[in-house]
């Protein structure tokens, strides 16, 4: 296993990239650290996009009933990929301001 940061220049071409290839594939979303500590937000849905703008990174899952759930992680600073040895993704993390972490975990 190992871990990658990516440079913040290139994050909306590394984000298009994994939406493209992982688009349906089931994840999970935990949000991290403040007030909040350990927080599943999603459980095993179909990832639909991760995007990222002057806004922040935005990721877009769909859920049960047709819901879709757009989670925005305002002032992103840090966006680390873990692959296994092989490359296959195993989570995206983005790290914000504030100590907030958002991880997305593929099943």
């Amino acid at each position: 296993m190992r871990m990658r940061q990516i440079p913040m220049a290139e994050w909306r071409r590394a984000l298009d990239d994994l939406s493209r290839t992982y688009d349906g594939v089931l994840v999970s979303l935990e949000v991290i650290g403040g007030d909040v500590g350990a927080e599943d937000e999603v459980r095993n849905q179909p990832l639909r996009g991760i995007t990222s703008d002057r806004t922040g990174v935005n990721v877009q899952i769909e859920k049960a009933g047709g819901l879709h759930l757009d989670h925005l992680i305002a002032r992103p600073r840090k966006l680390r990929i873990v692959e296994t040895d092989e490359g296959a993704v195993i989570a995206i993390e983005i790290e914000a301001n504030g100590g907030l972490h958002s991880l997305v975990r593929f099943q």
